[in-house]
């Protein structure tokens, strides 16, 4: 617990702090990735390099063997030797070595920087137990022909060659096979004006060397599988960054989105449980806000709402009375208009309230099949024998909403397209980001694009007369709407296909 609280005072509290430890962890990983990528190019080019210049320093050393006198030998041999490498003379080389790959490529290089001698010098890279079993046969060659330095020495003078065995030190006095992989080169000696011998075989004559320079290198080993080394660095490294990227952004991030869902359902009209004031002190400062935010937001609702039911109560009052009253007018004529003028302010009271209602609406939101609900309100309409059907696929649409208003948002349409339509189409598709459009299309007049925004303004009416029958008090559209922007969605008006009006209603995709 102890550590854990300690871990928990070191953790930074800001969402800036997280980032800034976010960046520094990335950036240090990535140097101490690219650092070992870095250190083991550096070997791979020093290795290569080294045994560049070992090949070219036997290659030099062979040149001036061939141009020097046999009895010089010995002191060329001399200066040729280092702690690293160790050359003699043999008077064959060793074909019993494994060749690979890279023996075969650096052969290559090798016969190359000697002008291609008539018989190819040869490279071998011996691994630890090539090495073993090498010296092994040397010692074993060593203790049944003995160490005889000064025969063999006056041989090698007297005949400029050596024909048995080596002159020189033996490999496996002066180097460990523990070193390995080493190299072990073997490079023929033509003497300049020489004797070589002449063999005949096959009928084809062959130049044989006088002699063999051998030389054996330690601490160079053949360069590694560098694309498969990398590409397994590359993955441990992503690895590695996305593991910590994942659980800090994760951390940092799970708070917004819970704030993200509660700010989408206070648009659409519910009004949800506060979010948890958790994570970095930033969002733990708009959690904070959001929640104060929401619970205003809900206390002007209600109270909004109060008011208006007190005044729709108290405006009946008065029109009532009015209504009454008029009731003991003498003139017929008077009374008529009198009461109709009450009526039409009494239908006007109800209008407006049925919009404050529908702003200020509080039903409950939940799934429902919002295509079922549509085709059960064109059928009623067309129960009554109103020129109205239904065009859809047949597949449930679950889609959580305020049922209500979304039908109220509906029957407004459909009156209106079918008060000056003698047909009307009401359809329901997908849209292309997992939204859906419902679509309400009759064959009217239309209404002028200049004034299709001005409709949706409470109390608009394109029919200048005061007949309601014709032009109604002017909310069906401004209620339709309200309903409809309180869920997230947009009412587009349109030209139909048949010349007429189409309404076009998106709904948005619920954010999950």
């Amino acid at each position: 617990m102890k550590l854990r609280g300690f871990i928990s005072r070191l953790w930074p509290e800001t969402l800036v702090g997280q980032l800034v430890l976010l960046i520094l962890g990335a950036v240090v990983l990535t140097h101490v990735v690219l650092g070992l990528l870095l250190a083991e190019e550096r070997r791979d080019a020093l290795l290569s390099e080294r045994r560049g210049g070992a090949l070219a320093r036997v290659a030099a050393i062979s040149r001036i063997l061939a141009a020097t006198p046999s009895e010089n030998w010995r002191d060329v041999l001399k200066v040729g030797q280092s702690p690293q490498s160790i050359m003699r003379l043999a008077d064959k080389p060793d074909n019993s070595l494994p060749m690979s790959d890279i023996s075969y490529t650096l052969s290559e290089r090798l016969n190359q920087a000697l002008d291609g001698p008539a018989v190819p010098a040869r490279v071998h890279i011996l691994s630890e137990d090539d090495c073993e079993a090498v010296e092994e046969r040397e010692k074993k060659k060593h203790e049944k022909h003995g160490d005889d330095d000064d025969d063999r020495d006056k041989k090698w003078r007297k005949d400029d060659f050596v024909r048995d065995g080596h002159h020189g030190p033996r490999f496996f006095d002066h180097l460990d096979c523990v070193a390995a992989p080493l190299m072990q080169i073997s490079v023929p000696i033509f003497p300049v004006g020489g004797t070589a011998n002449a063999a005949v075989s096959g009928g084809a004559e062959s130049l044989q060397p006088v002699v063999w320079l051998e030389a054996r290198i330690n601490g160079v080993a053949p360069p590694p599988r560098a694309v498969l080394q990398n590409i397994l660095r590359i993955v441990i490294s992503a690895v590695l960054i996305g593991i910590i990227a994942f659980f800090l952004a994760r951390r940092m991030t799970r708070s917004w989105a819970v704030l993200a869902q509660a700010a989408d359902r206070v648009g659409r009209g519910d009004y949800p449980e506060p979010v948890p004031e958790d994570g970095p002190l930033e969002i733990r400062r708009a959690a904070k806000a959001f929640n104060r935010m929401t619970a205003r937001l809900k206390r002007f609702v209600e109270d909004r709402t109060r008011m208006l039911a007190a005044i729709s109560h108290d405006l009946r009052t008065p029109i009532t009375s009015l209504r009454l009253r008029a009731e003991f007018v003498e003139d017929a004529e008077n009374r008529s208009r009198i009461i109709e003028t009450l009526n039409e302010m009494e239908q006007m009271v109800e209008a407006a309230m049925t919009f404050a209602r529908e702003e200020t609406a509080n039903e409950a939101t939940r799934k429902i099949d919002i295509a079922a609900l549509i085709e059960a309100a064109v059928e009623d309409l067309a129960e009554t024998g109103r020129p109205i059907r239904f065009v859809g696929d047949g597949e449930p649409r679950v889609y959580p909403c305020r049922p209500l208003s979304i039908k109220r948002a509906m029957g407004n349409l459909m009156s209106n397209a079918l008060t000056f339509g003698d047909h009307v189409d009401v359809s329901l598709k997908p849209a292309d980001d997992g939204g859906m459009w419902i679509e309400v299309s009759d064959d009217g007049p239309g209404i002028p694009p200049d004034q299709r925004d001005q409709v949706f303004e409470p109390f608009f009416r394109l029919e200048s007369s005061r007949n309601r029958e014709t032009g109604g008090i002017g909310l069906g559209l401004a209620i339709a709407r309200t309903a409809i922007r309180a869920h997230g969605g947009e009412i587009y008006l349109e030209d139909a296909p048949s010349g007429g009006l189409l309404a076009r209603i998106y709904l948005p995709p619920i954010a999950q």
